[in-house]
């Protein structure tokens, strides 16, 4: 790959080297606040990770704006140790950590775990995620099952919601973004389009509320393809180039949101009601050429998915007695994905017909977490947090390689979960907190779920965390009832997996300095080992009727064992994040199979630059990303599983943000400015299919983005 293409490129560059140039003359500074840690002990807030118990790193919503993200993917792609997975076929993006995938990884919001195709709260296509009303990201790396359920193994994301103004009134925010795709741009026809609204309203001391809508409308990326209405015709003949349609599927986003902030006394009320659509359309590169009343009527047979989700959380949050809070949460979460087969006149430009009209997946998801916690809050060597958690997910999914199955089962999973954390504090220093997690599912045995975590502080500055526990996931829906049988395919789940289980280990020692007058330097390292027996994986077996049947097997184990050293430096106007991880992964198809014994070791590199130009109000910032070799388990095109090795890579993103005026904002930015489009696969060695390549694509090319946000601020 080239790392410049074209002038557009040399020029963003020299705009910005000479933005920053042009101020080192600059000798005013501005005043740089330390960043601040929300710090919540013993989760006196649902809304939050206890920073007491887990290390926590923050995306604030300023680190937000100056990516200028529409989305949850465009800002976590520069997170040292989460890896963003595209999917150019179906749209969905999902996120690995420490190269477990999204079924490892809980995704949140606040503290309500997110629906997704087939379970909850994990493997979610987080770019699904609209972030127009999130104050900001929190991301915990760790196994946190006690806290957060099964499948929270190499840690839990979890986005918290705006709440209210600060004064009485109101505030309009309006939104307008146009991006390039690589270097495909038309207004309506190609490129991105985002459009966003928000309204709040304090009303009081005691109540707010917002709602707003959003549009996410992505064009598709071409790469040398020609879109929906392309046909070949030669010699009154169509000729089959596999030209037609996109590198990447168009689609539109529509999310609608509403809160309601309210407080009776000391207890807090919050409800969020949230609509999101999503129309993704695939055009089959496959064109039919027939003769209708004597002359060419090409046709070619598409694909629509629709997917519908409505989404009502409540919490409730307030004292009991003293100290003593409690915290409850209730969700009641609808999915749908309509499917629809359609036969496209491409000359005519219209659909000529729909062959099928159905719906492939339905997920409809009750679910209840209370907890107390300082139940023992005048004791000052113990306490003690209690909780419960409760799940009934039923539903379906009956699509698989793009045709549709009219054979249903519907299926119901109900979890009954106690959990229990207890705080020992034997000096000022020290503290210990042992945690234990009671399981019973309508679908496994009893599980317990345990952890115990260590915090030492050796001074103010210099602390040391420590947490082992289990590390345990269950199968999620897809695993477990799958089902897609017909005349050609025999893809089916397996009801009788069992969970997968395992241990994690993390420990972080950190330390904050200060430099001259107004210089910080935060520094924190990490140990980490991950260990996972009975691993899920796809094997091909026998039905009772001698037919291939691919389905699933616990027959995996997989192991992760690394070190992690992140910075951060603040000074005047600078802003500097340096990070890296040196990452080894051990994975076995199956335990009868020797392969390589040895760690595949990588070297992830990630840092980030923000600078304040006072003079013009204006912040420039950057983020580079290093990604290196990374093994894992994949899939060939025959749908068999094997170890392979991914080729590293680089990701560059750099933005200006201006304040043109008190209510206006500007960004421009440039995002993949390497301009990474697929990264390669190949089969390591000790794999029992040593010839297997494949391509992943991973970017859509270098983009450019302008953003333009206007905030209206008055009183009642």
């Amino acid at each position: 790959m080239s790392l410049i293409k074209n002038k557009n490129l040399i020029y963003f560059l020299l705009f910005l080297s000479s933005t920053l140039g042009a101020q080192e003359k600059e000798k005013d500074s501005v005043t740089t606040e330390k960043l601040k840690e929300v710090v919540v002990v013993g989760e006196t807030n649902v809304m939050s990770v206890s920073k007491k118990l887990f290390t926590v790193g923050t995306i604030s919503r300023k680190d937000i704006d100056n990516v200028a993200g529409s989305n949850l993917a465009d800002i976590l792609f520069n997170n040292l140790n989460i890896t963003v997975n595209p999917d150019a076929s179906t749209g969905r993006s999902t996120v690995s950590l420490f190269g477990l995938d999204g079924q490892y990884v809980k995704i949140l919001v606040d503290g309500i775990p997110i629906i997704s195709d087939n379970g909850l709260g994990n493997n979610i296509d987080i770019s699904q995620i609209n972030i127009d009303d999130v104050e900001r990201v929190e991301i915990v790396e760790g196994s946190m099952g006690v806290l957060y359920g099964d499948n929270a193994v190499a840690g839990v994301i979890n986005i918290i919601t705006k709440r209210g103004l600060k004064d009485e009134g109101w505030q309009l925010q309006l939104s307008l973004q146009e991006e390039t795709v690589g270097n495909e741009f038309e207004f309506f026809d190609e490129g991105k389009h985002i459009q966003n609204f928000r309204a709040i309203n304090q009303v009081n001391e005691k109540l707010s509320y917002s709602f707003g809508l959003a549009r996410n409308d992505f064009a598709g990326y071409y790469n040398g393809y020609k879109g929906q209405n392309y046909v070949n015709i030669q010699d009154n003949i169509v000729v089959n180039d596999s030209l037609r349609g996109t590198e990447w599927n168009p689609k539109e986003q529509i999310t609608a949101s509403a809160n309601i902030d309210l407080n009776l006394g000391k207890h807090n009320i919050f409800y969020k009601l949230q609509y999101f659509n999503e129309d993704l359309d695939i055009y089959n590169k496959i064109v039919n050429g027939r003769y209708e009343n004597g002359r060419l009527n090409p046709t070619a047979l598409d694909q629509n998915y629709a997917t519908n989700r409505w989404v009502n959380n409540i919490n409730v949050a307030g004292p009991l007695n003293g100290a003593t809070k409690y915290n409850f949460s209730f969700s009641y979460q609808n999915q749908k994905r309509h499917y629809k087969e359609l036969i496209y006149n491409i000359l005519e430009q219209t659909t000529q017909s729909v062959e099928t009209d159905a719906l492939s997946q339905s997920s409809d998801v009750w679910y209840s977490k209370a907890f107390v916690n300082s139940i023992i809050s005048k004791s000052k060597f113990i306490d003690l947090q209690l909780g419960y958690e409760f799940t009934n997910q039923s539903g379906f999914d009956a699509n698989a390689t793009g045709a549709y199955s009219n054979e249903v089962v519907k299926n119901t999973i109900t979890n009954y979960e106690l959990f229990g954390i207890t705080e020992l504090q034997p000096t000022k220093k020290l503290s210990i907190n042992p945690g234990a997690r009671f399981t019973h599912s309508s679908q496994f045995n009893n599980h317990l779920i345990w952890s115990l975590s260590s915090n030492y502080d050796f001074s103010e500055k210099l602390k040391l965390k420590a947490v082992v526990g289990s590390a345990y996931r269950a199968p999620n829906f897809e695993e477990l009832f799958f089902y897609f049988v017909d005349a050609n395919h025999n893809v089916q789940g397996n009801p009788d997996l069992e969970p997968e289980d395992g241990i994690s280990v993390f420990v972080n020692l950190k330390d904050n300095f200060k430099i001259a007058k107004e210089g910080y330097l935060n520094t924190s390292f990490n140990f980490f080992h991950i260990y996972l027996k009975d691993a899920i994986a796809s094997i091909t077996a026998e039905d009772d009727n001698g037919t291939t049947l691919f389905t699933q097997d616990n027959i995996d184990y997989s192991n992760r064992l690394g070190f992690t050293l992140d910075n951060s430096f603040i000074y005047k106007n600078w802003n500097i994040g340096l990070g890296g991880t040196y990452l080894g992964v051990k994975n076995e198809i199956q335990e009868n199979e020797t392969g390589n014994d040895d760690y595949l070791w990588s070297l992830n590199l990630q840092t980030s630059l923000a600078y304040k130009i006072k003079k013009w109000n204006s912040t420039v910032s950057a983020q580079l990303k290093y990604t290196g070799e990374t093994q894992g388990i994949f899939n060939n095109n025959d749908g068999e599983q094997f170890i392979g090795i991914t080729e590293s890579f680089t990701w560059l993103n750099a933005s200006i943000r201006t304040q043109i005026n008190s209510k206006l904002v500007a960004t421009l930015g440039a995002r993949n400015i390497f301009d990474v489009v697929n990264i390669n696969t190949a089969a390591s060695s000790g794999a029992h299919t040593s010839s297997t390549s494949t391509s992943q694509l991973i970017g859509n090319g270098r983009s450019y983005f302008l953003k333009l946000s206007y905030n209206l601020n008055f009183k009642h």
